[in-house]
């Protein structure tokens, strides 16, 4: 397998910044993957806060027997209608690292693989 293809899949479908690191790009690699893991650490950290968050509401209402449908729905769609921007910043970033990575080993891939020629 080309090393292009081999780096671009790694990074791609396992995770960002491994194709580099097979492909002998420590410093690239490791800040890919420190990168992605860091974004993919808060976006879990920002999305269980607000489960947690929503729980703390639904809880109580369940204890009295007072969770309705409706209420439930109401619940839901204030907690939708806003604070999700930090969110949505992480699941961006998340998706640019992966997408940086895999350009990046692609083209380091293609180095290697006209080198070897």
């Amino acid at each position: 397998m080309k090393a292009s293809t081999r780096g671009m899949l790694l990074s791609g479908l396992v995770y960002p910044g491994l194709g580099q690191l097979i492909l002998g790009r420590m410093t690239s690699g490791i800040i890919l993957v420190l990168l992605a893991t860091v974004t993919f650490v808060v976006l879990i950290y920002r999305v269980v806060e607000r489960v947690y968050r929503l729980m703390d509401q639904i809880l109580p209402l369940l204890a009295d027997n007072a969770l309705d449908v409706a209420t439930l729905k109401e619940l839901l769609s204030r907690d939708a209608a806003g604070g999700w921007g930090g969110v949505k910043i992480c699941l961006i970033g998340l998706v640019v690292c992966w997408l940086v990575a895999i350009g990046h080993a692609y083209f380091v891939g293609k180095k290697i693989d006209s080198a070897s020629l």
